[in-house]
């Protein structure tokens, strides 16, 4: 009995997850690196880290970034793991918009290791008229120009 108790449970946890994934606006994040080079990232330790977010809207109603979470994945230049920084930025319907955010990373130092490219995972909080969302994204950074 409790087995299908949670059977069931879960079953109706993936059809809601489902389902908000399907009502979610077609809503595209990425990310570039701004005022970079491998010079930065030569000695071991932490470093200061720039990017470019740009959020294109294809839908016809406003979205609002709430949040956004970036973390490194695997080897590369540098490390980064930035949970939770909180954002109002309203991209308004069938348009672009971009800004910049600044937060901190930890280069893995090293001569070859300078030049690796860094992959970034991102989570995107949204909130629309339909409810809020989540876009995941995810970004190949070269460290150099």
């Amino acid at each position: 009995m409790k087995r299908a108790l949670f059977l069931a449970a879960l079953v109706a946890l993936f059809g809601l997850a489902s389902l908000q994934a399907a009502s979610a606006p077609p809503v595209v994040v990425r990310l570039a690196p701004l005022d970079t080079n491998s010079n930065s990232f030569f000695f071991r330790g932490p470093v200061g880290l720039r990017y470019a977010v740009e959020i294109s809207n294809p839908a016809d109603e406003t979205v609002t970034l709430r949040r956004l979470d970036l973390r490194s994945e695997g080897g590369g230049a540098y490390l980064v793991r930035a949970n939770s920084t909180p954002m109002n930025v309203k991209v308004a319907p069938k348009s672009n918009a971009t800004f910049a955010i600044n937060t901190w990373g930890r280069s893995r130092g090293g001569d070859f290791r300078s030049d690796e490219p860094v992959t970034i995972i991102g989570r995107a909080y949204f909130d629309s008229p339909k409810g809020p969302f989540v876009k995941l994204f995810q970004e190949n950074v070269v460290p150099y120009p």
